[in-house]
């Protein structure tokens, strides 16, 4: 059991680095994974291998670390460092990603209702995970041809995240795999709608100035349309 779950988190970490056109495939690929570990039996031998390695494991760093790498974007582009993408497209992305997962993720937990590891309701997806990987996702996208580095740190915080989520008992690891897949294919999906509203948007301004203070640094953001 060890192995076949350091194998599908290895899947998560570096398939979606290695090619930045092809997400769709991996998507799938994810998809597939998680269905084949909806049975019973890769249930009961993930309950098992908890049971006798895990249980004395508690960490809620997960609840936080599904957002670092927006953060991480986020801080990329306060520190100067640029991308491909103005601030307002960036904005827009992330609005039409985030309501994208937000929708399939809530969706499939109350239609499904699947009930998690440690017997309470809405299993499936981990929507910590979809969280993780859409921020990871936008990441490479934002980053990866310049600095694959970048974005493989992407993919390693997200596959941390779902890790987690698993450890903690409070996912299936086809849960964990279905969330990657939705929240890859939501940053795909607001990609490929954001250029169709483009014409209306450019009548919009976006302005963000970065505020550096002693004991936090922030963001002012103003959004006319």
């Amino acid at each position: 059991m060890k192995n076949k779950i350091i194998g599908i988190l290895f899947l998560f970490i570096s398939i979606p680095s290695l090619a930045q056109n092809k997400a769709w495939y991996y998507v799938a690929g994810l998809s597939t994974a998680s269905a084949i570990l909806y049975t019973d039996f890769a249930k009961n031998e993930q309950k098992n291998y908890y049971q006798n390695n895990l249980q004395s494991f508690h960490s809620s760093a997960d609840d936080l670390l599904q957002y670092s790498p927006t953060l991480l974007n986020i801080g990329l582009h306060l520190a100067g460092i640029k991308d491909n993408q103005k601030p307002k497209e960036l904005f827009t992305i992330f609005l039409i990603g985030t309501g994208t997962y937000t929708v399939m993720t809530q969706g499939l937990k109350y239609a499904i209702n699947e009930t998690r590891p440690d017997g309470t309701d809405h299993s499936f997806p981990s929507g910590h995970t979809t969280t993780a990987f859409f921020g990871a996702r936008m990441l490479d996208r934002a980053y990866g041809k310049q600095y694959p580095l970048i974005s493989v740190g992407g993919y390693a915080l997200a596959t941390a995240t779902g890790a987690m989520r698993i450890a903690n008992n409070k996912h299936w690891a086809t849960d964990v795999a279905m969330g990657a897949a939705i929240g890859i294919a939501s940053a795909e999906i607001a990609h490929w709608i954001y250029p169709k509203l483009k014409k209306s948007l450019d009548k919009t301004s976006l302005n963000w100035e970065p505020i550096v203070a002693p004991n936090y640094y922030a963001a002012r953001v103003s959004y006319a349309f």
